[in-house]
Formats: C-alpha cells, sequence, structure tokens
C-alpha cells in the first residue's frame, strides 16, 4: 500500500492553483460572470495519469480548469462606457455605414491596497481602424489579425480610452467589430512578499534617518558647544591682549628708566674722574683738598643712594618683567587649551562627518539634506583648521616673547648684582674718603693719589656699568614693541573669531532646517509603513475570503456586429395597372439577392452570438 502511494506521489505534481473569473460583457451592457479553478497537473511518470477524468499523458502537463459555483469578490473593478458615433444600436445589432465609430472607455479602479497589472489586448483586422491617444507596449501579428496591447499599471484609478472605426465592409455589407479582453493577475502570496520585503526595506531607512537625527543631534551639540568655545576663547585673547599691552607699557617705562639710569652712571663717571683729576691738581691745598674730599664723600654717598634707588627701580622692572612673563604663560597655557578643544571640534565634525556618510539615503530629499549638512561640515572643518594655525602661530609668538623676556630679565639681574657691588663701594670709597681727610695733614699726598687713583677706578667701573646698561635698551624696547604688536593680533585674532561665532550662530537655524527635514521624511516613511502594513492586511484578509494565492480577473467587452444600411428604390404601384408584366431589371435583382443574402448571414451571426 506504502509503495502504490509513494508510485501516486511520484507519479504527478500539482502546481498552484489559479482561481479565474471572467466577466463577459454583452453589447447591449449585460454581464455574465463565472469562475473556475486552473490547475497545472505535471506527470512525471512512464504511464497515462487520469486525473478528474483528465487523461494526462507520460512526461507531459496538461491545464485542467474546474468550475466552481462560489461568489469570489473581485479586486479590480471595470466599469465599460461604450459610446456610439454615427449608427444605431439596435437588439444587439449597430447600423450604420463607413465612419461609423465606437468609442470605449474602461474605467479600472483597484479594490485592493495594491498596484494591479493590467493587460488590454485588442484583435483588429484591416476593415476595422483602431485609434487610442496612449501607444501600445506591444504589436504582434496573428493570421492576418493585428493584436496590440497595452500593460497598465493599476494604482487606484486609471482609465482606458480607445475608438474603433469602421473602414469598409465586408461582402456581406456586415463587420464584426473586435472583443477587448482585459486580463489582471495578482499573486496574493509574492505581493505580500513584496510589500513585507518593501517594509523591511522601509525599516531600514527608519533606522538610517534615526542614526541621522542623532547624528544632527550630535553635529547641533557640538555647534553649541564649539560657540561657547570660541566665546570663551575670544574673552581669553582679549584679557590677553590687554595685559600684553599693558606690559609693552611697563616695559617701555623700564626702558625709559634703564635709559636714565645709564645717563647718570655716565655722569656719575665723569663727576668721579673730575673729582680724581681735582685731587691731583690740589695736592698742595691740603685745606681746600680736605674741604673737596668731604664734598666728595658726600657726594658719593648721595651717588650710592641714587644707585640704590636705581637697583630698586631694575628691580621693579625685573618684577614687573617677571609678571608679564607669567602672564604669558596663562595665555600660552590657555591657547593650548584652545587648541585642544579646536582639536577636539575637529574630530568630534569628523566623526559627524563619517557618520553622515555612512548613511544610505534612498530618497531625493535625504541626499540633499546629507549633501547640504556635508557640505556645512567641510565648511566647519576648514575654519576650525584655520583656527587651529592661529592658535599654533600665536603660541610661537608667545614662546618668543617668553624667551625674550627671560633674556631681559637675566640681564636686569646681571645689572642689578652690579649695581648692588657698585653702592657698596661708593659707600666704602665716601667712608675711606672721609677717614682720609682726618689725616690729610698727616699723608695729604698719598691719600690724595690713593683716593684719585680710587675715583678714577670707580669712574671706569661706572662707564663699564653704563655700557652694559645700553645694551639693554635696545632688546627691552623691541620687547615692548612684540608685546604691543602680539597684543593688537591677539585683538585682531579675538575679532575674527567673534565674526567666526556669529556665522556659526547664523548657521544653527540652517541645521534646525536640516533636523526639521529630517524629521518630515522620517514622518512620510512611517506613514508609507503603516500604510504597507495596511495593504499586507488587506491582502491577507483578501486571501482569506478567496482561499486561493493567484487570481485571474479576465474582462471580455463584445462589441456589436455594424451592419450596412441598405435603401431599396422601388416603383410607383399606379404606373402598373394597364401594362403587361415586365420582367424584373438585374441590377434591382441584384439588389434584392444580395440583401437577402445580408439578411441570413445576419441571422446566422446572431444566432451564434447567442451561442
Amino acid at each position: 500500500m506504502k509503495a502504490l502511494v509513494y508510485a501516486l506521489v511520484l507519479a504527478y505534481l500539482l502546481a498552484a492553483s489559479t482561481l479565474v473569473v471572467t466577466y463577459t460583457v454583452k453589447p447591449g451592457g449585460a454581464i455574465s460572470a463565472e469562475a473556475a479553478v486552473r490547475e497545472v497537473v505535471i506527470n512525471n511518470g512512464s504511464a497515462p495519469l487520469n486525473y478528474s477524468g483528465v487523461v494526462v499523458p507520460p512526461y507531459s502537463a496538461v491545464v485542467v480548469e474546474r468550475p466552481v459555483e462560489n461568489i469570489y469578490p473581485p479586486f479590480l473593478r471595470i466599469d465599460v462606457d461604450v459610446r456610439y458615433v454615427n449608427g444605431t444600436l439596435s437588439e444587439g445589432t449597430l447600423s450604420g455605414g463607413r465612419g461609423t465609430a465606437v468609442d470605449l472607455t474602461l474605467r479600472m479602479y483597484s479594490l485592493v491596497p495594491a498596484a494591479v497589472p493590467v493587460v488590454v489586448s485588442i484583435p483588429v483586422d484591416d476593415k476595422v481602424a483602431l485609434l487610442y491617444g496612449e501607444a501600445p507596449s506591444s504589436i504582434s501579428q496573428i493570421s492576418g489579425t493585428t493584436v496590440y496591447y497595452w500593460s497598465l499599471l493599476v494604482q487606484n484609478y486609471t482609465e482606458f480610452r480607445i475608438r474603433l472605426r469602421v473602414r469598409q465592409f465586408g461582402s456581406f455589407g456586415a463587420v464584426r467589430m473586435p472583443t477587448v479582453s482585459a486580463v489582471a493577475v495578482l499573486d496574493i502570496n509574492k505581493t505580500v512578499e513584496s510589500l513585507e520585503a518593501r517594509r523591511q526595506g522601509l525599516e531600514g531607512a527608519l533606522a538610517r534617518l534615526r542614526n541621522f537625527t542623532r547624528a544632527v543631534s550630535t553635529f547641533t551639540d557640538v555647534a553649541y558647544g564649539q560657540i561657547q568655545n570660541l566665546t570663551r576663547l575670544i574673552q581669553i585673547l582679549n584679557a590677553t591682549g590687554a595685559a600684553m599691552e599693558q606690559g609693552a607699557v611697563a616695559v617701555n617705562a623700564s626702558t625709559y628708566a634703564v635709559e636714565a639710569l645709564r645717563r647718570q652712571m655716565l655722569a656719575l663717571g665723569d663727576a668721579a674722574r673730575g673729582v680724581a683729576t681735582t685731587l691731583n691738581q690740589s695736592l698742595l691745598l691740603v685745606d681746600y683738598q680736605y674741604t673737596a674730599l668731604i664734598t666728595a664723600a658726600n657726594l658719593l654717598e648721595v651717588q650710592s643712594a641714587a644707585l640704590t634707588s636705581y637697583n630698586a627701580a631694575a628691580g621693579e622692572a625685573e618684577k614687573s618683567l617677571i609678571n608679564t612673563r607669567s602672564q604669558l604663560y596663562t595665555v600660552r597655557a590657555n591657547l593650548i587649551a584652545a587648541r585642544q578643544q579646536l582639536d577636539t571640534a575637529i574630530k568630534n565634525v569628523e566623526e559627524a562627518k563619517r557618520r553622515l556618510s555612512a548613511l544610505n539615503a534612498t530618497t531625493r530629499e535625504a541626499k540633499q539634506a546629507v549633501n547640504f549638512t556635508l557640505s556645512l561640515l567641510d565648511a566647519t572643518e576648514a575654519q576650525l583648521a584655520a583656527a587651529r594655525a592661529a592658535v599654533d602661530s600665536y603660541i610661537s609668538t608667545v614662546d618668543a616673547l617668553i624667551s625674550t623676556i627671560d633674556s631681559t630679565i637675566a640681564t636686569l639681574d646681571a645689572t642689578r648684582r652690579s649695581l648692588g657691588e657698585l653702592a657698596p663701594l661708593l659707600n666704602n670709597t665716601a667712608s675711606s674718603t672721609r677717614a682720609n681727610a682726618t689725616v690729610l695733614r698727616k699723608d695729604m699726598p698719598q691719600i690724595l693719589l690713593n683716593a684719585s687713583k680710587n675715583l678714577l677706578a670707580v669712574a671706569d667701573n661706572l662707564y663699564k656699568t653704563a655700557g652694559e646698561v645700553y645694551r639693554f635698551v635696545a632688546p627691552l624696547h623691541n620687547a615692548s614693541r612684540l608685546l604691543r604688536d602680539l597684543g593688537r593680533r591677539l585683538v585682531e585674532s579675538a575679532g575674527a573669531l567673534e565674526r567666526y561665532r556669529e556665522e556659526q550662530l547664523r548657521a544653527l537655524p540652517k541645521l534646525g532646517y536640516v533636523e526639521s527635514t529630517v524629521y518630515n521624511l522620517t514622518e512620510a516613511v512611517e506613514r508609507e509603513k503603516r500604510d504597507l502594513d495596511l495593504q499586507i492586511a488587506a491582502l491577507k484578509r483578501y486571501y482569506g475570503a478567496v482561499n486561493v494565492s493567484r487570481v485571474e480577473l479576465q474582462y471580455y467587452i463584445q462589441l456589436p456586429i455594424v451592419v450596412k444600411n441598405i435603401t431599396f428604390a422601388l416603383p410607383p404601384a399606379g404606373h402598373q395597372t394597364n401594362k403587361p408584366k415586365a420582367e424584373p431589371r438585374p441590377p434591382v435583382l441584384a439588389l434584392a439577392t444580395t440583401a437577402v443574402v445580408a439578411t441570413v448571414m445576419f441571422l446566422a451571426l446572431r444566432r451564434r452570438e447567442k451561442r
């Protein structure tokens, strides 16, 4: 028994069933419908197969149609509108002549939420002219008949119009208008699979749009953070520029103080040399020399006090320079922090670009939004790179200023040490001069010579120190000019960054527009996804109604037979009462014969049509 079952299974294969519903529209407007289940039986065995009364030869396939009595709802409705031009319809027959035309309009409505493909075909011979507005999809020749095909896709509603015009009549004065067929096939399973694949694509698009939304939000946060960082950097640059200008003023004042100190040292040297000369000339004038020595001692003490004051001034200048150097180090730290912030902003922009580039936008609006946002990111990255290069330049300038101030501080420190050594020397010289004045009379010549020698040594030291101090004037002046220029450049950079910050503020509404566009696109995709869900649910409900996965609708619109109008000319009856009966004329006989034959053919066609 099992072997028999296996043999039957291997003997034939039953393909998927198709429900075929045929609608026939008669010339008078009557519509008949019938349904059948079409099955393809494939016999893979070596013996004939009997399937429901149909014999299938070995290794062959047969299409079997079984009529069904159930009523199935159609998925496509076609309303037929037929109008006759230059003709009269009576009992299914159209009377007319050459130029008689039939205007046919098919109004097609999709009854399921899915696009329905429809193929309209019209076979036309040489007796009928076909006029159309939309060009056919294809044309073929079959046994002298031209068949026109139109492939239509009905979304919700589609209208199809043609005109059939009589060119010539046949031998019996009649012409048969072609039957117009419209065939629509709905494969529910494949359509549902296609819609589900499309829904999955929309879900992927939604995921990409959500990622893009997060990227836009991230970029917006980066832009806001960048604007805040720029605001802080502008404040730092303005404060640093003002501090550098103040430092330039302080260094410039130190330059004048150093120059005044140099001149005082030169004057002291000249005074000491003059005293030494006077001492040399006054060896014989002891009393006068005594007074002169006391005066010189007083002068040396005054100059020692002046040197102490100058030393204090140099110390203040050194402190000012140290303070300026500290401010420059603070500026350098701020610039390095600003450079790090710019590096972070550039990385954030590059990350946003990478995320945007990874998006696969499917619609034109999404591509435009992505390209627009990428162009904004490129411009922002270029401006951030330029700002970072400017900050690097400022760091180099600040480093050079720090080096210059370090050198100046070292020079001032050396000068202070020299002044610190010179002031005690002057005090010692003054004490020695006073001591020598007391013993002036005892050993005056030697004392005067020693004092003169010491004064000359002091003068030489003063000249030497003045020369060393003079070397500090040019570096201090250059440092003042550099500080002033750097302060001005920092203020100008702060202005440029302020303009850039304003541009970024103006670009924020564009980011809002991009975010709004992405939001609207997301809403549109979600609406389309909901529509697809509704379509899938409707198709599944339709499948539950018909209980078959493939449905084919066939609409056949039968047009009437056109019969040529014939007029008979009969002679008057009153003229034949007194004359002998004559034979009928040959033309009249021919016309009568033609009329009889046409009537017979018309009746035969009518009977055939009714069948």
